[in-house]
């Protein structure tokens, strides 16, 4: 239906106008409600402006809360085309020489006569090859090409490592077989026939599983329940390709013999004729030479009088040397040139090992288990005087995520006075003046900057503010940074400084008896703990904890020689108690009552960190909260709003219908007087 329109013209009153009016004055409880909304509005982005800024300040502070992180390092090289390093938090400075003898190669064998087409046949037949001995047999047939071999091998899920391909050269197409990891170990062989191959008939397994590499023989479940005592002995004895018989070789069995020390000792009895792995639980031991083969081998366990029990599987044949033969005419061993030898990388460190013939030997160029928390990379080899590895402290980037801590506070901070100040020319406050939470986020981000540092103590640590190592707060409440002050701090002690910006839980204890063992990273409170422990009997029957500074003793949990402290939680899941995570260790050697002060290190970034997470936390974090229920008044505000347009949209309809019959009924008594002869504008 088409609304009702005033034009005003029978009355010659300006009705529509009366009613714009009239609307317009009933506005203003709206117009209040709008303008509430858009403070809460700008409350809501300025309080959005500041999560992001705290949130920039956690992750800045974040990148320094662990001191073992912040140790990092420049490394140099006197030649970075021989070699070259990388260095983790846990290598020292000094330079270390690096002597490369050889680069570690992986094997690349090429068919010598090759074919005049990829596509030519190769025919049909068996061919046999081996990788870090393990064997594989292809056949091929009438219609196969040189370009389907290589398929063949490539695809086939036996493969052991090796990748073939085809070069063009001297107008010839070569098969060429390229072993797809570097190190002496990694040959390629082509085989006249099958190798030999002897497994245990039944798995070594664990906690119902296959046993690794790793697992103890004394875990093993073919181990019996009784202990070890000391005379127990495991006999290697065999035969190698030719069928003389090897070195018997005796282990002693240890309660920390593993299966890898069996398989290293079975390599060593065979002395190269033959190849030991394990793999599945089962071990296997592989003919360094293929053909008829006279190899064995076998394990004998001796209790030697020991009441320990150790059920050893028995080795057999699974594959028989021999028993196939490689017929692929034209691809026999013969038929392929190495132009690559598998070998391994051969380098001297610092002068050692010392013997002119003897060398550090790993199956890759990238070495990193000879020079602690370093890793090296060889590209070359060098001169017998070898190249200079250097490491030295990158106190750069320690400054570079200081300053960049220094910014993300000051941000913060600017954005809480901004949102919070009074402004005295146009007597207007801030639009957070009154936000409590604002106010307490300013305090909390402020402290770790100003008090002692948790855990540090006078005349013990070098360092115990962030005030010491050049960071300060000007009377504006901003965020500086000394870096001359910083300079002298980290000559003076190095370790001391990163302790300060980002001990992370590390602990210590006054008492031999009672030590710190282990804090939660995310629960511990650091800070000084006193600590009283009754051991009677061998065992611990007292044990309690409090913070320095508290009045009430509480009972620690007991676990053997372990203390924990309660590890209760409120219902926003915070710990109740600051020793939450906090566990020490007790000598129970002497029985006695010991006391002990235990102190939990953090640094100020990591409480700036902790502090922050807090404040961001999902939920139950206080600027969560604060800005959900900036949220849920604005809500209720369009709720109001909406009710309120709704009541003056009603209210708009009644007056406009309330004038439309005015203006009928006058049009009526015109019409009337107008029968009547009588004129409206008449006296």
């Amino acid at each position: 239906m088409a609304s009702i329109q005033l034009s005003g013209l029978l009355s010659g009153i300006d009705t529509k106008t009366i009613v714009s009016q009239l609307i317009a004055v009933e506005k203003r409880s709206l117009l209040v409600y709008q303008n509430r909304k858009s403070v809460w509005e700008e409350k809501q982005q300025a309080l959005g402006e500041l999560e992001t800024k705290l949130t920039n300040l956690r992750n800045a502070s974040n990148s320094l809360s662990d001191s073992g992180e912040l140790r990092s390092f420049k490394i140099t090289s006197s030649d970075s085309d021989k070699v070259t390093a990388d260095a983790s938090n846990s290598a020292y400075e000094g330079n270390h020489t690096v002597v490369v003898e050889q680069l570690a190669n992986a094997e690349r064998w090429v068919h010598s006569a090759g074919v005049e087409y990829a596509e030519d046949y190769v025919g049909a037949g068996t061919f046999v090859y081996s990788y870090n001995h393990k064997e594989t047999t292809l056949t091929t047939t009438a219609t196969t090409t040189l370009q389907d071999l290589v398929g063949l091998i490539n695809n086939d899920a036996n493969n052991p490592g090796v990748t073939a391909g085809v070069l063009y050269y001297n107008k010839a197409y070569h098969l060429v077989l390229n072993g797809n990891d570097a190190g002496s170990d990694y040959a390629i062989s082509v085989n006249a026939s099958s190798t030999e191959v002897w497994q245990s008939g039944s798995e070594l397994t664990y906690n119902d599983a296959n046993a690794a590499l790793s697992t103890r023989i004394t875990d093993l479940e073919q181990f019996g329940s009784n202990s070890l005592e000391g005379t127990e002995t495991i006999v290697i004895s065999g035969t190698d390709h030719s069928g003389v018989a090897i070195t018997p070789v005796t282990i002693n069995l240890t309660s920390n013999t593993k299966i890898s020390n069996l398989i290293g000792e079975i390599n060593d009895a065979f002395d190269g004729t033959a190849k030991a792995r394990f793999e599945n639980g089962k071990i296997t031991l592989v003919d360094d030479t293929c053909g008829t083969s006279g190899l064995s081998v076998g394990l004998t366990y001796n209790a030697n009088g020991s009441a320990a029990t150790l059920t050893l599987p028995d080795m057999a044949v699974l594959t028989e040397g021999g028993a196939t033969t490689a017929d692929l005419a034209d691809f026999a061993g013969a038929d392929f040139t190495q132009t690559q030898a598998a070998q391994n990388s051969k380098i001297k460190v610092n002068g050692y090992p010392t013997g002119v013939e003897e060398w550090i030997e790993r199956s890759s160029n990238t070495i990193d288990d000879v020079i602690s928390g370093v890793t090296l990379h060889l590209h070359d080899t060098t001169e017998s005087t070898g190249e200079q590895i250097t490491l030295t402290r990158d106190i750069q980037s320690v400054k570079d995520k200081i300053n960049a801590l220094v910014l993300a506070y000051n941000s913060a901070v600017q954005v809480i006075k901004d949102n919070t100040k009074y402004d005295e020319q146009t007597k207007t406050a801030g639009v957070l003046m009154s936000d409590y939470t604002v106010k307490s986020i300013q305090y909390q981000i402020r402290q770790p900057l100003i008090e002692k540092t948790a855990g540090f103590v006078k005349d013990i640590d070098e360092f115990l503010s962030p005030t010491a190592i050049g960071l300060t707060l000007d009377r504006d409440g901003m965020l500086n940074f000394d870096t001359n002050t910083f300079d002298e701090a980290i000559a003076k002690d190095y370790r001391g400084v990163l302790a300060v910006i980002g001990a992370d839980k590390t602990g210590s204890s006054t008492s031999e008896t009672v030590k710190f063992y282990n804090a939660s990273d995310t629960y511990t409170t650091a800070g000084e703990y006193d600590v009283q422990v009754t051991v009677s009997g061998g065992a611990v029957t007292i044990a309690k904890i409090k913070l320095s500074g508290e009045s009430v003793w509480r009972d620690m949990q007991v676990n053997g020689n372990i203390l924990t402290g309660t590890s209760s939680f409120d219902t926003n899941g915070n710990p109740v108690y600051a020793e939450n995570g906090l566990q020490l260790s007790v000598d129970l050697g002497s029985d006695g009552a010991f006391t002990s002060t235990v102190r939990v290190k953090q640094g100020f970034t990591g409480k700036i960190n902790d502090r922050t997470g807090v404040m961001l936390k999902a939920t139950v974090g206080s600027m969560e909260i604060d800005q959900k229920q900036v949220t849920e008044q604005i809500k209720q505000l369009d709720d109001k709003i909406t009710q309120e347009e709704t009541r003056l949209s009603k209210r708009e309809e009644r007056l406009t219908a309330k004038y439309a019959r005015l203006e009928k009924t006058l049009s009526l008594l015109q019409n009337q007087l107008a029968a009547l002869g009588i004129s409206s504008s008449s006296s």
